[in-house]
């Protein structure tokens, strides 16, 4: 077993950060889904995308966002 590479650990660094931003930044809106909320939870899916992040990881993300803003996830 090899062990993992500085990018990597660093990687895995920014996506544990950036879930838990985006659990922060949408508790607040925990009560009600808004419109806001909807394109704020798409973004950080985006976001996660476009960083190379696994999409597992992005879709887990962005319905762990949906959820914590009120939103009925599919």
């Amino acid at each position: 077993m090899t062990r993992p590479t500085k990018r990597s650990r660093t990687a895995l660094l920014f996506a544990c950060a950036f879930v838990f931003t985006a659990g922060l930044s949408t508790t607040a809106l925990a009560a009600l889904c808004t419109p806001q909320a909807i394109i704020n939870c798409e973004r950080i899916q985006r976001n996660c995308l476009s960083n190379g992040l696994p999409p597992d990881v992005c879709e887990r993300a962005y319905l762990g966002c949906m959820g914590r803003a009120g939103c009925e996830v599919p």
